[in-house]
């Protein structure tokens, strides 16, 4: 599992009236931009409405914190499987992560749909990406999804998910209604000649609870708290099993989980908690870069964050402390934080000087006489 995408990605964000859809997708993004070899997206639970309205304020954290703190007021988690980040109720991602089906060799699809697809058209999608078949779902209509009438219909939002399991994606859809691939099933047998419920798929009752003792194995990255993880995990599943070792390639520790649903959670927020602070990461190697979207903020305060996330102390010169109170405005990407400063002291008209230890702000040369 490559959740150390989202401690490692260092994020300055202050977000005020809009919607944890378009917050989320701001934090994902800037994770997906940070790993090439991973693009990433997320996967909503239907259960959630997504135009809630969310603040956010975080300045040199990292996306995991920036996740966690957006998700939490609202009531939902998050969880990374490859490529996905799953969004949602707690119950939601146990449900999901006990019925996720795996291929059973390493595969990988790109697969995309826009806004008002279907959902049997939307599977049909997934299943044809995995058969090496392209659509064109411009004027489509969901009666050419052959073999798979079977799912209730929907109208789902805009998708486009790179390097994925098929199967992770088509559990997924399976999901949003309640059902679940049996395992070892083909995926070609979500297909079904008279679109009845293919033998392969089952409906999830309410009494079917299976899926809250299904055990699995998950890889997580231990640069720090790995007895944190033990006891956590322990704290909700006695039975646990870990094994510590080391990645192969990059030789970074690691720890192997064998939980349930509900103790991969508690690993994953444990870890996520562990996690050495993004500054300490930046501090060991090349500057970090943000993206940032701000309205109508004091500078003095934006400035603060700056020199806060950057370990430094600001400063402000007497004479520029009542212009410093000047609101500003950003919509800035892959900035240092001393381009962003400089960005933030040019529209409140005032001169930054970003020193070793201290930021100090002071009235354009030519009004230091005032």
């Amino acid at each position: 599992m490559q959740a150390s995408a989202f401690t490692r990605t260092v994020i300055t964000v202050s977000l005020d009236g809009q919607t944890a859809e378009e917050a989320i997708n701001q934090i994902v993004s800037q994770v997906s931009s940070g790993s090439p070899d991973r693009p990433w997206t997320w996967w909503r639970d239907g259960g959630v409405d997504p135009n809630k309205i969310v603040s956010l304020n975080l300045a040199g954290g990292s996306a995991a914190q920036a996740m966690t703190q957006l998700t939490r007021p609202l009531g939902w988690e998050a969880f990374p499987i490859p490529g996905i980040l799953l969004v949602g109720r707690p119950e939601w991602i146990d449900r999901t992560l006990g019925t996720l089906v795996s291929s059973a060799k390493q595969e990988s699809i790109d697969v995309q749909w826009p806004r008002g697809t279907s959902s049997t058209m939307a599977l049909n999608t997934i299943l044809a990406s995995a058969e090496n078949r392209r659509l064109n779902l411009q004027g489509v209509s969901s009666d050419e999804a052959v073999g798979v009438r079977w799912l209730p219909h929907d109208v789902w939002p805009e998708a486009k998910l790179r390097k994925v399991d098929p199967w992770h994606v088509a559990s997924l859809a399976l999901s949003e209604f309640q059902m679940a691939a049996r395992r070892g099933t083909p995926l070609a047998r979500l297909r079904s000649r008279d679109d009845s419920l293919p033998d392969g798929v089952r409906v999830i009752e309410p009494s079917d609870t299976d899926w809250k003792d299904v055990k699995f194995l998950m890889t997580y990255p231990m640069e720090d708290g790995e007895a944190e993880v033990r006891r956590a995990v322990q704290a909700v599943d006695a039975a646990a099993s870990f094994r510590s070792g080391r990645d192969q390639k990059t030789r970074t520790k690691t720890l192997r989980v064998h939980t349930n649903p509900a103790g991969h959670r508690a690993a994953l927020a444990a870890q996520w908690n562990a996690a050495p602070a993004p500054a300490q990461i930046a501090a060991s190697g090349r500057e970090a870069t943000y993206d940032l979207k701000l309205l109508n903020k004091p500078a003095n305060e934006v400035l603060s964050q700056f020199a806060g996330a950057a370990g430094k102390k600001l400063a402000i010169d007497d004479n520029a402390k009542l212009r410093s109170q000047t609101l500003v405005s950003l919509d800035a990407t892959k900035q240092t934080l001393s381009q962003l400063a400089q960005t933030i002291a040019a529209q409140a008209n005032l001169k930054v000087d970003w020193g070793e230890e201290v930021v100090r702000v002071s009235l354009p040369i030519n009004e230091s006489g005032e």
